[in-house]
């Protein structure tokens, strides 16, 4: 009964370590992900001489059946002066991030989060279908600057492990020390490049 004992609490062991480091990996391939995404759309602003727009789609936003947090890249010709509702074009397919990741809301050591903010229709084609849904988002001038949310101070996109609860962002909760396994990109308001502040 010993020696079955053991054997179970080193499995256990072996199987919480091999779940963390997936979870390291997920993070990180999502982290990358966006900081990817930041850097092509910024680059696409300029070469396109237009405003390009990161949308952060969460679970019921759109119709796919799973349960992950998606980021769209749209083109803007002129940007309105009412910027509730947008049309736009899609510049590529919705890109999901992994599975068990999600974007949190909430400010960074007085940083705005872009999921703070009130969301923003998008209108656009899907071949020759209508789209549209409320997003939140993250917008770039033809100069490469960031241009949305409106403001002179930078934004922080926090990165976590965790899933969906009621459409919300839920992130997992390590332990003793109530921490979240988050990763932290800070985008710059003038360069609007993103690097991660965590760490």
């Amino acid at each position: 009964m010993v020696a079955v004992m053991a054997v179970i609490v080193v499995l256990t062991g072996a199987g919480i370590q091999v779940l963390d480091k997936t979870n390291l990996k997920a993070r990180k391939a999502a982290t990358d992900t966006c900081s990817g995404l930041i850097e092509q759309a910024r680059g696409t602003a300029i070469t396109s001489r237009a405003f390009v727009v990161l949308a952060f789609a969460e679970p019921g936003d759109l119709p796919f059946g799973d349960e992950r947090c998606r980021i769209g890249m749209f083109k803007i010709s002129t940007w309105p002066a009412n910027p509730d509702t947008l049309d736009a074009t899609l510049l590529r397919r919705w890109q999901s991030l992994p599975g068990g990741i999600v974007i949190l809301p909430g400010s960074v050591d007085d940083i705005r989060n872009p999921r703070d903010e009130p969301e923003t229709t998008i209108r656009y084609l899907t071949g020759r279908q209508p789209v549209q849904g409320r997003f939140h988002i993250i917008a770039f001038t033809p100069r490469g600057t960031l241009h949305w949310p409106a403001g002179s101070d930078p934004l922080v996109l926090r990165i976590a492990e965790g899933g969906y609860r009621n459409g919300q962002p839920s992130p997992n909760i390590r332990g003793a020390t109530h921490s979240t396994a988050e990763n932290l990109l800070r985008i710059g308001r003038v360069t609007a490049r993103p690097y991660r502040i965590d760490g």
